[in-house]
């Protein structure tokens, strides 16, 4: 099956502009999306029966990333922005969610019911129910970056604005996001295509790096790029990088 593809690094300086950050990070954080899309599909023929828990976790750890990744744009992102760009100005992003998600779902439920026993694991079957939704979902998130463009931004919010935003985002992030599913979004960077990084203190990356990719039972294995983000060499053709 065809690899997506993954989609351009705004233009701007992340480190230096709240305006800029705002589509850069988008896009990256979708980006490593939609490597992990692409892991799953590369890696979804080739497991063994020994390899199928490991593999489902890797999976619920994304699905798991992408649901809080979306709740946190719904409640928080988007109402914030609208109140300034305007009324409708976030409608298209959100209405793109309910496009894919019941889908999305669906192939939850498949990777939940294989977990349990109660379906058997049939690389074909898996991988064509997820595309079922991700074709759909990968447009969105492409779709979705120029509504966070910086000129436009500027001209509706000021930087103390953003700045409060940022620090709701974080708080939601802290509330809801899932340190043990941390490593799928990691192990499916590549700091060359977008230098973006979470400001995460040392003594945390430290312990993603060290203590919970190496024992969690090889569930990071499947991911496309090693833990410092770096692309593994057999996904670089997929990506026109040989």
């Amino acid at each position: 099956m065809s690899t997506y593809q993954l989609i351009p690094t705004p233009l701007g300086d992340w480190q230096n502009s709240i305006y800029d950050m705002q589509a850069i990070r988008m896009a990256s954080i979708h980006n490593l999306m939609i490597r992990a899309f692409n892991s799953i599909i590369y890696h979804a023929p080739k497991i063994g029966k020994k390899d199928i828990p490991s593999f489902l976790k890797y999976c619920t750890a994304l699905v798991e990333t992408v649901h809080e990744h979306h709740a946190t744009e719904e409640e928080i992102i988007f109402p914030a922005l609208e109140e300034k760009l305007g009324k409708g100005s976030m409608e298209s992003n959100v209405s793109q969610h309910h496009d894919f998600m019941p889908k999305f779902d669906l192939w939850f439920d498949l990777i939940k019911s294989i977990s349990v026993g109660k379906t058997e694991y049939k690389a074909e079957e898996f991988v064509s129910l997820m595309k079922e939704s991700t074709d759909v979902l990968v447009i969105h998130l492409r779709d979705e970056i120029p509504s966070l463009e910086s000129s436009r931004l500027q001209q509706h919010l000021t930087v103390a604005e953003l700045e409060a935003l940022e620090i709701r985002v974080g708080k939601r992030i802290r509330e809801v996001s899932s340190f043990r599913n941390m490593p799928v979004l990691f192990t499916n960077g590549d700091l060359a295509h977008n230098s973006w990084l979470p400001a995460l203190p040392g003594h945390i990356l430290f312990i993603i790096r060290y203590i919970i990719i190496p024992l969690s039972g090889g569930t990071w294995r499947y991911g496309q790029s090693d833990k410092y983000g770096r692309l593994k060499d057999e996904f670089r053709a997929g990506y026109g990088l040989d």
